[in-house]
């Protein structure tokens, strides 16, 4: 029996491993880009998914975060927004486990709620 260098061994390995990673590195590049928003420039204040925003105009923002346009909201989708994330299960009030852009608009006095100083 002849015996298998190392990367013959390990090649099965690497493979799966480049195979999990893709998925990864794809999410992380549509989230950066989603977080730079529209803007060629990159400035965080002009994306739909910042705190500004999504006070001041939470339709952009539902928009910006509804991936399959479906006009709902669900956890996958919300990832991108840290903050939306964290207040979906108060924002899906009807318990279905996605948020409608008439739920999402409850978001703006939530944050003033929550943050006000």
């Amino acid at each position: 029996m002849e015996e298998q260098s190392a990367l013959q061994r390990h090649l099965p390995g690497l493979f799966l491993a480049t195979g999990m990673m893709l998925p990864m590195l794809a999410f992380a590049g549509a989230l950066s880009a989603s977080l730079a928003g529209a803007s060629s420039s990159g400035d965080a204040m002009r994306s739909p998914l910042h705190m500004a925003n999504l006070q001041d105009n939470p339709r952009r923002a539902f928009e910006a975060l509804d991936a399959n346009r479906d006009g709902y909201l669900t956890g996958d989708e919300t990832a991108a927004s840290r903050t939306v994330h964290l207040h979906f299960g108060v924002l899906d009030t009807d318990r279905d486990r996605r948020v409608s852009i008439v739920e999402f608009h409850r978001l703006p006095g939530m944050l003033e709620d929550v943050y006000a100083e």
